[in-house]
Order: C-alpha cells, then structure tokens, then sequence
C-alpha cells in the first residue's frame, strides 16, 4: 500500500484518488470450466451493487447498476443479516433434512418458514439499527427466498454450508444478528434454531466441519460452540442453543 509509494506523493494521492468501498449481492455458485471462454458464468439475474458516496474524490461517475448511499454499513449488515443468514440456514436445515441443494431445501414448507422466520427476527434488528422501513425489508426477504428456489442454480448445500467454525463467529451470519436480538430485546427463536443446526453440521470432506464435531465429542456441545462464537457459557441464549441442539440431534 502506501508504505511502497514516497511519502511526498501521499498527499496527492488522498486529493486526487477515492478507494471506494462497495457491498455487492448476487448468487453465483460454482461452474465447471469453459475452455472457449474462462470468465462465462452462470449467474442469477438479481443483482445489487452498493456504493459509498463519501469515499469518491471529484465527479462521482455515473455507473449503470451502481447505487450510491451514505451509509454503506447499513447495506453490509443488510446482506449479512439477510442474504447470508438466510442462505447457511437454509444449508444447514437443508443437510438435516437429507437435502441435497440449496432450491430443494427451500421449496420443504417446513424450512422455508423457518428460514423466513429467521430472515424477519435478524430484519427486526436492520429496523431498529439503521431505520430500514420495515414493509419493504420483509418485499426484500420475500425476494431472497425466490431467489434460493431458482431451478436455473444448482447450488449445493456442501457449498453453502462449508467452513461451519468460521460461520459461528461473532462478527459472521449466524452469531451477530443473534447478538442485535438480545441487544434490543427481540425474539430470536429461529436464528436459535439455525445455530444449533449448524453445530449438527457433518461433512467429512470440510476440514472446519470436522474439527467443529471433533470438538463437541472431546468438551462438549456447549463449549465447542462458546470457543466458535465467544458467547460466554453461562448466557441464557446459550443454554437455548444446547437445548435445541440436543433436540434436533434426537430428530
């Protein structure tokens, strides 16, 4: 970065050049490879591209796709809490169902109102945060879940799933809008519920989902999942987890 450039060039560069900061949202699952072409892929037709107005320097383009906000946090917790969240909820519910694709988990009834339960408890959090109006976040989600159920995107749910320990972090999809809930008092019964499907993950081939059910037969289920998230053990959210954990391992 900067440390390779001269220091008498810095200054020029701060007034003359903007690093602008972005959140991009579109579904694009893995393909196999096309000799005629390397850069075809399959895409989903959705797509946001969010843009942070206050980092350009002089005219800001006009950019066809680009939308330009103040407040570019507000649109990454969206995708975050939303997108994502709703996506490894549907993967791991998916897995415990015996599904095999993201679209044939969210078309099960059963799963597709868990996760929309969950979508509305971590959109309940965007509202109070950043003051997203509550109809159009639920137009949103509603959206979202079309998406999942696209029958042109062969999306697996080992993809989605994958690297469960870096998924239960406090800073990731699953653990922080867990956390906005308890923070503003909020019901959080299916982001429980998705939590503690993901600590039933099992995929020998992905080395996190391994080490996470490695952990729970050596110290159990409660701290494993206290060493991936940081919750503390005693937390009353915590115990919840457990318990439906222990209630899904027995389904």
């Amino acid at each position: 970065g900067l440390a390779r450039l001269p220091a008498e060039y810095h200054a020029r560069l701060e007034a003359a050049v903007g690093f602008v900061d972005s959140a991009v949202d579109r579904i694009v699952p893995p393909a196999a490879a096309n000799d005629g072409d390397p850069l075809e892929v399959t895409v989903e037709s959705f797509s946001e591209w969010i843009v942070d107005r206050g980092q350009f320097r002089g005219d800001i383009p006009q950019v066809e796709g680009m939308e330009l906000t103040d407040n570019l946090l507000a649109f990454v917790e969206r995708k975050l809490f939303t997108l994502n969240t709703g996506h490894i909820i549907t993967a791991y519910l998916g897995a415990l169902a015996g599904h095999r694709t993201i679209r044939e988990a969210i078309t099960d009834p059963t799963i597709r109102a868990k996760v929309r339960q969950a979508m509305h408890e971590s959109g309940e959090v965007l509202v109070r945060r950043y003051g997203f109006d509550r109809q159009l976040h639920h137009a949103y989600i509603e959206k979202i879940l079309g998406r999942f159920a696209n029958p042109h995107l062969v999306d697996e749910i080992e993809r989605v799933g994958r690297q469960p320990l870096r998924k239960l972090g406090a800073e990731d999809r699953l653990i922080k809008p867990l956390l906005g809930t308890l923070e503003y008092g909020l019901p959080h019964q299916a982001l429980v519920e998705g939590i503690a499907a993901a600590l039933c993950y099992r995929n020998p081939a992905d080395p996190q989902a391994v080490e996470l059910q490695l952990w729970i037969a050596q110290d159990g289920v409660l701290a494993a999942l206290c060493r991936a998230s940081g919750l503390t053990s005693n937390a009353p959210v915590v115990a919840q987890i457990v318990e439906r954990y222990q209630a899904l391992r027995q389904q």
